[in-house]
């Protein structure tokens, strides 16, 4: 039912100003008093039968509420229109009526939509004309002119928006470039010169102190790793992200005291990810494995994504002793990878593993635009990923 009245909702807004109320009104009320009877009958609401002053009465409501509710308008109009002709009336320019409705219901809707609503009304209100060609022919007339006027307004209007688009998105890409050199020219010099520092530092030491030169040499790459993230972030680079590489230079920037294991699909179905999606993964196990180098240290963490048929799934699970990576309320890297878990359709779940240690982190990901993602987001998903992944024996 909500889908059927959605298509007959119009998607355009319609002036309702003072003055083109005003206006309708005028053109309702010289219409209706001269819309039945012969040319020197010029009061219809007032005399005539009753079926024609009602009738009269309905194509003074149409015109004077037809940018309230063209549909409506067009609809009603035309069956009083029938309702006037069945009656044996004698009619004279019942065609306003529905002509003016008919314009404002092409130009608020899609051509698909528009035929849809109007066809039907606007066909019966021209076919009971077709035995008075006094009257059929203007009728044919003044309806292909309503269409014909509300598809150009529908295509001035579109042409309008879609340039008041554009400048909008020029002006926000512009000041997104904007702070995008400002944001590149603070953090990457700070992480420059963290990593120069670290290096140098490195250099002194020569042989003396492995496990120091160990740590800033780890320092150095997470740094270089940081400004490739920042600068693909910030559109400085190309807009391709390898999730393998990026899950492996992941696990190979863990301090000494954090394992990870990875266990990955075949290359060629990561590949095909699309690059929004393939981020978010390699986010999700990013945040993932921080909260275990925070909270859980030493631990061993076993990474497992899966692709399927319509959805890809994620899951972080770590045997450490900590409990502060999904503290009350979240913190703010969880929220964010919900969110943007979210964005895509999907549902992340994190809590204990069951085994009274470790922590485990599960998120899937629907891979294709599907009208119902119910079922991706069911939990039974997370339920199948976990019994995959704790099939296998951790090292």
């Amino acid at each position: 039912m909500g889908e059927r009245w959605r298509r007959w909702r119009p998607d355009q807004a319609v002036e309702r100003g003072p003055l083109w109320v005003l206006l309708d009104v005028v053109i309702a009320y010289l219409s209706a008093v001269i819309a039945v009877g012969p040319s020197d009958h010029t009061a219809s609401v007032l005399s005539g039968s009753i079926a024609e002053r009602a009738c009269a009465v309905v194509w003074f409501a149409a015109i004077a509420g037809r940018r309230f509710a063209p549909a409506c308008a067009l609809w009603a109009a035309a069956v009083a229109t029938v309702t006037a002709v069945a009656t044996g009336a004698e009619v004279t320019n019942v065609s306003l009526a529905t002509a003016l409705a008919l314009a404002l219901v092409v130009r608020t809707r899609p051509t698909r939509r528009a035929l849809e609503c109007a066809g039907p009304p606007a066909l019966a209100a021209v076919a009971v004309l077709a035995t008075d060609e006094n009257a059929f022919v203007p009728a044919v007339a003044v309806h292909v002119v309503a269409w014909i006027v509300g598809r150009a307004g529908r295509a001035r209007r579109e042409a309008r928006d879609a340039l008041r688009a554009r400048s909008s998105e020029q002006a926000v890409a512009a000041e997104r470039a904007r702070m995008a050199r400002e944001l590149h020219d603070a953090v990457g010099h700070a992480v420059t010169v963290m990593v120069t520092h670290a290096g140098a530092a490195r250099l002194t030491l020569g042989t003396a102190s492995p496990p120091v030169r160990e740590a800033l040499a780890r320092i150095e790459e997470v740094g270089r790793g940081a400004m490739t993230d920042l600068d693909r972030i910030l559109g400085l680079l190309t807009d391709t992200y390898d999730v393998e590489a990026a899950l492996r230079a992941l696990v190979t920037r863990l301090p000494a005291d954090v394992t990870a294991e990875l266990r990955l699909p075949a290359p060629e179905s990561l590949r095909r990810l699309e690059p929004r999606v393939a981020e978010t993964v390699g986010r999700v196990v990013q945040e993932s494995l921080t909260n275990v180098v925070r909270h859980a240290r030493p631990a061993h963490a076993v990474v497992t994504v899966e692709v399927r048929d319509h959805a890809i799934a994620v899951a972080v699970t770590d045997d450490g002793t900590g409990t502060g990576a999904d503290a009350p309320g979240g913190g703010r890297g969880l929220r964010a990878m919900r969110e943007r878990v979210a964005d895509l359709g999907g549902d992340v779940e994190t809590g204990p593993t069951g085994s009274g240690t470790g922590w485990r982190v599960a998120a899937v990901i629907p891979l294709k635009d599907l009208k119902d993602l119910k079922d991706l987001k069911d939990p039974k998903d997370l339920k199948d990923l976990k019994e995959i992944e704790e099939s296998g024996e951790r090292s």
